[in-house]
This record gives structure tokens, sequence and C-alpha cells, in this order.
């Protein structure tokens, strides 16, 4: 009896530790910056500046289902002659911490790829409001 005790309360721990924290897309709304100052700038779904350099970018997102982990992210930013897509993939690895990855290829992996494309992790600052 001690052991099938033991068994489902271990069973239990382990159920509620893998259970995830559900995000939306207001969790991702605010400025999202790494050490060198590069990042998003998340106002609502309309409005997503990219920073980087000293420059901000307004660009045109499109995300997949937030249930999906990692989330599918691409932003499409307006040069001067044509439209450039920015493929990538975004965890939430916790409230204050993302995980965003950009590929330069014409296909996204499904999950992140460590060997390829610019690994971020963005520190929120603060949230924007509209």
């Amino acid at each position: 009896m001690k052991k099938m005790m033991v068994a489902l309360s271990l069973f239990v721990s382990l159920t509620a530790l893998s259970q995830k924290e559900n995000y939306s897309f207001s969790n991702l709304v605010g400025t999202w910056r790494n050490r060198t100052g590069a990042g998003l700038d998340v106002v609502d779904s309309n409005t997503i500046y990219i920073v980087h350099g000293g420059q901000r970018k307004l660009a045109k997102a499109s995300l997949s289902d937030f249930t999906k982990n990692p989330i599918s992210f691409n932003l499409a930013v307006a040069g001067d002659s044509r439209v450039m897509t920015l493929k990538s993939l975004l965890l939430f690895l916790n409230d204050k911490t993302l995980q965003w990855q950009v590929f330069d290829t014409e296909t996204k992996p499904v999950n992140f790829r460590y060997n390829k494309g610019d690994m971020l992790y963005l520190k929120k600052i603060e949230e924007l409001n509209n």
C-alpha cells in the first residue's frame, strides 16, 4: 500500500510539473531586448517593431496558434524596393524571457535548430500601450 501511495504521489507531482503555462498574444505585448539592445517592440497585433543597431523598423506579423510550442512567428519588413520576410520561431521561457530564432532559409524548421539561424534571448523591459 505504501508503494502504491508513493507511486501515486510521484505521478501527481510529475504531472503538475509538466503542465506548461499558457501564453497568449497579450503576454507578447511589451518591449523585449537582448544584451546588445536588439529586439522587438510589440504594441499590438498590427504594430510590431524590429529594433537593431539603433534602427526601429515597422513589421507586419503573422503568428501561429499560441497553443503550439514554439510559436511560428513571421515578420514582413518593407525595404526600399522589396518586402523581406523574416521566418522565425518564438518560445516563452517564462513571463519575462523569450527565445527567438530567425531563419534565413526558405523553409523554416518546426523546432529550434541551434546550429542554424540567429538565436536571441530577449528580456521584457516594460509593457507597451497603444
